[in-house]
Formats: C-alpha cells, structure tokens, sequence
C-alpha cells in the first residue's frame, strides 16, 4: 500500500494529484490519509483565525462534512482511497486554559510548544497503522511553515523508516516562492506528468469548492497548476540520500 499523507483536505490533490492519478491507474492500491478533519468542539467558541477561515469557506460554522464530502469526490477522481483520521486543524486548537494556540501566525509562525506536547503525539497515533503497513510513504516538505504540516512531517520521519519516505513540494506555497531550501541531505525525483495526469490533477483540485478561493483568490486556478508543473518539469519528489548518492 502507498500512504500519501495530508494535513489538510486538498493538501495531497493540490501537490500530488499527477502522481496519484498514475499509480492508481496502474493499478497500486493508493491511501490518502487526512490528519486535521475535525470540526471545533461545539462548546467552544471560535477563534478570530477560524472565523476568518470559516467566511472564506462559506460553509458554515461546522463545515467539515462538507469539506470531508469535497475529499470523497477528490480521491474518487484519483482512485485513491480517503482515510480521515479526525484531529483538530490549528486554527481550532486551543491551549491548557482553553486559549487559542494561533492568531494569524500558523502559516509561517512557530509551532506552539503545546503542539508539540499534545498535538504531535495524537497526530503520531493516529498514522501508526497506516504507515506500518505502507511500502512507501509521501509527507509535506512544509515548505511555507504551515504548522500542521510541519507537524505532519515530524510525525512521519519519527515513525517511518527514512528509505521509504518521499517528500512533497506543497503547493502553492511552492509556487509563491522563488526558491526553497531542500532538506538536507536529500535529492529529488522528477515526475514527468502527461496532459491526461495534469488534467486529473486539476479535476480532483477542482472537488474542493470551499477552497478555491483561499487558496486561488481571483487567479485561475488551472492556469496556476499548468504552469508550476511547467516551471519545475512536472511533480518533484524529495528523498533522503546517502554519502554515495543513493536513496537510504
């Protein structure tokens, strides 16, 4: 089995879609894991971030079935199988005393320490299985900061062996920056990608209404993905390399 891990609903089918939709069409038995798909606990009230996000999603106060059920359409469009795995995204995440861990800094701010204590361990929980039986496993590089896909990626290399690791180019932040710091220590893949496996990407893109505009803004979407995918030469995936150049 071949484990794609994403913090977010539409994280996978926005960096990975092109990949997924060959492996599956091949016939490999695909899983896209989602870690933050929870809705708020309904006796706490919202953060400003989560209000904010709320507004740009339209769907709702408690939208995450709605987001759940875009994910279905999505994996169906790739052949993948969607598996959510019901944490909390940061913007509802909240300390101890019941305090928001995150204004507007869970995008490039630091992981708060109670992330670490709390949110790490439950993420780690909730991948064991998975990734025990996986043959290869994709994580976010995080590149952009985002906290819970910062998390993601710690969660992943404490608990898979670093041979079977690829790491994703998280996309758009990708997009949005000239250039990146790779890991270290690691090389890269190209995956050349057909018109036909462009197309299911944007299409499984596509599934996720409530987010186009968070992510996209007024910019056109498949322009955006055609072009990235141009840039780079189609999908990139990072591994741990080494002294002699080969993949640990």
């Amino acid at each position: 089995m071949i484990l794609f891990v994403s913090p977010h609903l539409d994280d996978v089918a926005l960096s990975c879609g092109g990949l997924v939709y060959r492996l599956t069409s091949a016939g490999r038995p695909v899983i896209i894991a989602t870690v933050c798909t929870a809705d708020h606990p309904a006796d706490q009230p919202l953060s400003e971030a989560a209000r904010h996000e709320h507004w740009q999603w339209q769907l709702g106060d408690r939208p995450y079935q709605g987001r759940r059920a875009e994910d279905e359409r999505a994996c169906q469009v790739l052949g993948a199988t969607a598996a959510h795995l019901g944490l909390l995204d940061a913007i509802y995440r909240r300390n101890e005393r019941g305090a928001p861990l995150y204004t507007n800094d869970f995008i490039g701010g630091a992981v708060h320490p109670h992330d670490w204590q709390v949110q790490l361990p439950e993420v780690q929980a909730a991948l064991a299985p998975l990734i025990r039986t996986a043959t290869r496993v994709y994580c976010p590089l995080a590149i952009g900061g985002h906290v819970d896909h910062v998390i993601v990626r710690r969660a992943v290399e404490s608990l898979a062996d670093a041979s079977i690791i690829r790491y994703y180019e998280d996309f758009p932040y990708a997009d949005k920056l000239d250039q990146f710091t790779p890991p270290e220590g690691c090389a890269f893949e190209k995956i050349e990608l057909t018109a036909h496996e462009v197309d299911a990407r944007i299409r499984a893109i596509a599934c996720y209404a409530s987010q186009l505009f968070a992510v996209f803004g007024s910019a056109a979407m498949p322009e955006r993905v055609r072009g990235y995918v141009s840039r780079v030469g189609g999908e990139r995936y990072w591994f741990v390399v080494d002294s002699t150049g080969s993949s640990e």
